[in-house]
Parts: structure tokens; sequence; C-alpha cells
């Protein structure tokens, strides 16, 4: 075992990349880095205690990337290594995802790698990231505005993807290959500066190397280290403080705003991109930007504000509560159906009728008796039937109102008044179902009924309503 070799296997053993009896699946596209992987996990297999396989995906976009897998396919019959060959046609799969080729062609190879593993029951997925990349992400995290998160730049695992180069640069691997005598192929698009990465690598770094500091990659690269390292004991913080402000239902987060906001600003950054995790599984066009838009509008504890965000997510605050949900682009806004209230019930007669995101409405007429005391459930109301001519539940309409009691007799208030009074959040108002007669509700169960529609001395028979399940408390 030579010293390059050496540093990597204590770097596997420090980190805990790989445990003994696995086996790792290599992703070898040809070039030094994965070339130099494969060689370097070949030299440590026995002492590691692992088998190898390898996997080179061919994106179809350059004239020499048949020659690629050639080259990757001898390499690996030489070190009697499986090899497994995919092609890819990545500018179509560009198109079709509308996606740039660059992150097509990745999603594409990580696709390809964990079907692979699977069906070979591969423990590892090694990717051949090393301390130049830690470099250029971290340069181009801070460039676009990341936070302390993106400041930790690549980390060494995730789930089953291990990284075991990330101790070394390019030059130590373009330097262990020589040694050994080894060549590798080389790709000329790395060497155009059209994209930002390759801005970075080919002109920024050397510049800094040459006019700044001959150390400033591994000097980026520990402090990308020590970024990681508080970003993990901040996140730790906060997923148990939103343990305890929080309630997730769905697709949905509440987050309780009188135990958000006291908190440090770090922490709170962090409780939100726990609940964008939670909500979409990519998160890489939430910006810091998205971030403080939601922190913003946290700050104020009267009104309302919403955001819309990428990935279809939204961001609402009513009063003291956040809500960040998903947006429901099947069915929101698109089931309107009614449910009538039966018009001619009798005393005894019942009734069920299933809400969709109310509960079941249990329909009752029972005999009014003087004196009786009335239910205060606020899912749970009695209404005088005679009074009841056409009643449904529906949603709302622009002309709603509803009767409310004051000393002075009764008053119109429009329903979207009553809503924002209420502190009804936003979302919600169009999804709630009420129970209304033409443009008069009847009630907004869970919050208020209509003067309108109360028991009387005059009352003879009483419609009995109790919604099970319902929206906010159950009836």
């Amino acid at each position: 075992m030579n010293s390059f070799e050496s540093r990597i296997y204590n770097f596997i053993v420090e980190k805990k990349l790989i445990k003994s009896g696995s086996t790792v699946l290599v992703g070898l596209s040809g070039g030094a880095d994965s070339t130099a992987l494969l060689l370097v996990l070949d030299s440590l297999k026995a002492l590691l205690g692992i088998k190898l396989i390898a996997v080179h995906v061919n994106h179809g976009i350059r004239a020499e990337a048949g020659e690629d897998a050639i080259f990757s396919q001898e390499l690996c019959d030489r070190l009697d290594v499986p090899f497994f060959l995919i092609e890819k046609d990545i500018p179509a799969l560009s198109r079709e995802l509308k996606l740039t080729e660059e992150e097509a062609g990745r999603k594409a190879r990580y696709q390809e790698f964990s079907r692979i593993a699977r069906e070979e029951a591969a423990d590892y997925i090694a990717i051949a990231h090393h301390q130049n990349d830690v470099a250029e992400t971290l340069i181009m995290n801070l460039l676009r505005g990341s936070g302390i998160h993106g400041g930790g730049s690549i980390r060494p695992s995730r789930d089953n993807v291990i990284r075991p180069l990330l101790c070394v640069s390019r030059k130590e691997i373009e330097d262990y290959l020589k040694d050994q005598g080894q060549d590798y192929c080389h790709d000329a698009t790395n060497d155009e500066n059209t994209h930002t990465r390759n801005i970075i690598r080919n002109l920024i770094i050397p510049a800094m190397e040459k006019e700044i500091n001959s150390e400033s990659v591994s000097h980026l690269c520990r402090a990308a280290e020590e970024f990681s390292a508080a970003d993990e004991y901040i996140r730790g913080d906060a997923a148990e403080i939103f343990e305890t402000i929080s309630e997730i239902s769905g697709e949905k987060i509440r987050i309780d705003l009188k135990g958000f906001r006291p908190l440090k600003n770090i922490v709170k950054a962090d409780i939100i991109l726990l609940c964008f995790e939670k909500l979409t599984p990519s998160r890489k066009d939430i910006s810091a930007a998205h971030v403080r838009a939601i922190l913003d509008i946290c700050e104020e504890s009267s009104g309302s504000a919403f955001l819309d965000l990428p990935y279809s997510l939204c961001a609402e605050r009513s009063y003291d509560e956040l809500l960040l949900f998903k947006k429901d682009t099947k069915n929101s806004r698109k089931n309107n159906k009614e449910y009538p209230v039966p018009q001619f019930m009798g005393i005894g007669d019942k009734k069920e009728l299933e809400i969709p995101d109310l509960g079941v409405a249990y329909l009752e007429v029972l005999q009014y008796n003087v004196g009786k005391l009335f239910p205060t459930s606020a899912y749970t109301k009695w209404f005088d039937y005679d009074r009841i001519q056409g009643a449904i539940f529906r949603k709302r309409r622009p002309e709603d109102y509803i009767l409310i009691e004051t000393k002075d007799g009764l008053c119109r208030k429009k329903i979207n008044k009553l809503m924002t009074d209420e502190k009804i959040p936003k979302s919600k108002r169009d999804e709630m179902y009420l129970l209304a007669e033409g443009d008069s509700v009847i009630w907004v169960p869970g919050f208020r009924m209509s003067g309108a529609y109360k028991i009387s001395e005059t009352t003879n028979k009483i419609l009995a309503i109790n919604i099970h399940n319902g929206g906010n408390i159950n009836g």
C-alpha cells in the first residue's frame, strides 16, 4: 500500500464509509478520478473485506463516448471486476425533463447506479468526488446565495452514496495514476468554459492558487468541513424544536409561530429547510432568498401573508400560525360537489352525509322540548328545521353572507369578512364546506352558525347535525 492508498484507507475508516463484507458499486466514467477510485478500492479490497462491481453510463453526447466505454470495460476485465454498461440518450432526456444536459446526465447516472445496486445487492455506491470538487461546489453555492447548509458542499456520505476520495486533490489523483502507469480518458468538454463549474475549475481556482494562496483548495475544503459540522449541530437542535412546535398532516406542515419567533434566525432557517425536506424529495431550487422571505412573513402576528414557492409549494401565515403545503394540482378547487340536506324528514328520521375534508355529517330530526339544553360543541349544532327550505353543504360563493346576532338584532356579514375575523387561513377558505341556503350561510362548521336558524319558542322540529372527524375539532 503506497501513501496515497493509505490516506484513502484511513479516510474510509475514520468516516466509517464501508463495512466489511459489503459490495461496493463504483461509478466508472473512465476519467482520471473514477479510474483512480476503482484502482484504489481494488488494491484495498482484501484489507476492507469488500467486493467490487463497476457501472459505466454512456450519455450519448460525445462522439468519443464509445471509446470511454471500451476503456472502462477493458480496465474492469484486467482487474476482474464485474462491469455493467448503460446507454442513455441524455439529450433526449434533457428535452423531456426540461433540464440542462448536465442535470439530466447526473439524474440518469444516479438512477442507474441505484437500480443496479438494488439488482446486484450492492451496499454502497462509490463516487469519485475529490477535494477540488468540494472547493468548486463551495464557491458555486456561496455565489448562488446558499446559507450554512450549502457551505457544507459535498459530504463524505449520504444514504448509501460514499465518496472515498474527498481526502485527496485532483493533482494527487493524477500523480497517483502516473506512478501506477495507468492512463485514463479525457473529456474535452471539461476544458470549455461555458458552464459555471468549468469557469470556477479552469479559471477561478487556478488564479486563487497562483495569485493568492497555493493551498486554496485544501483551505476551502477545511472550511466546508467546518460548515458541515456546524450545520449538523444546528440541524440537530432544529429537529428537536421542530417536533415541539409543528404538526404534520399529509402534505401540510403547521408551525406554531409563538414558539418559532423567539428562536435564533439560524435555527429558524433550518426548521424551514427541514419542512422543505419533508414536503419535497428535492430542494435544489429552494434558495436562501426563499427561506428569508418566509422568515420575513413570520415576523408579523396580525392578518395573513402568502408566498408561492418552487415545486408547487406554498407558505401561508395566518396570525400566529405558519402553514407550508403542496398545492393539490389535481383536486384543488375542482371538487365542488354539493350535498343537499333532505327537506321532508320526519321526527326520528336520520341521514348520513360523507363530505370530503369535513367528515361524516350525522343528521337527525328531533321533537323540540322547551328547556332542553342545546349542544355547545363546535361540530354539533341544532337548527330550527321548519325554517330550512333547501339547505346544502357546499363551498363558499362570492355573494355568501351570514346573519350574526347582536344586541340590536341580526347583523348581516359577508362570509369572507367572517372568515377573516375568525382567522381562517386563506388556503383553507375555498376548500371549506358550509351549510347554506341560497346565499345565506346557515353554518360554518367549527366556527359560527347563523342567528336566523336558531331554536326559538316557536320551534317544532330540530335538525340536529353532528360532524365526526370535523376539520379542527371533532364533534
